[in-house]
């Protein structure tokens, strides 16, 4: 399973359009990696069947565009990186103080940790 990247800014719309229309998530916050590396990102472990990705675009097209990259492969398990999101998702996580705390870190130089089930739901 190939990492692929969301290359448009992800929301917790998005995130909640996913989750409407069945789909299994998992969500994790990586500051694990030095900035010169790789930036700070959410790591979205995503399963779905075919009938929820045509449910996603009928009804959640913008999402669904968002991540055409990886679901015109079809149904099954991806590993999506997002490198650019939007704060709600933070502020709706019951680990935002660690995320926040890990996102600092990475900006001051040092390298963070991943923050894993960052999720809500």
């Amino acid at each position: 399973m190939a990492k692929i990247t969301i290359y448009e800014t992800f929301t917790k719309a998005d995130i909640d359009a996913l989750l409407t229309v069945g789909a299994h998530l998992a969500l994790a916050f990586d500051a694990s990696h030095p900035h010169a590396v790789k930036t700070v990102h959410l790591e979205l472990g995503m399963q779905i069947s075919a009938t929820q990705i045509v449910d996603l675009e009928s009804r959640f097209h913008s999402t669904y565009v968002k991540l055409k990259g990886g679901l015109m492969h079809g149904e099954g398990k991806y590993k999506l990186e997002a490198h650019h999101f939007e704060q709600d998702i933070v502020d709706a996580s019951p680990k935002a103080y660690e995320i926040k705390k890990n996102r600092a870190i990475v900006k001051h130089g040092s390298v963070g940790d991943l923050v894993a089930d960052i999720g809500w739901w």
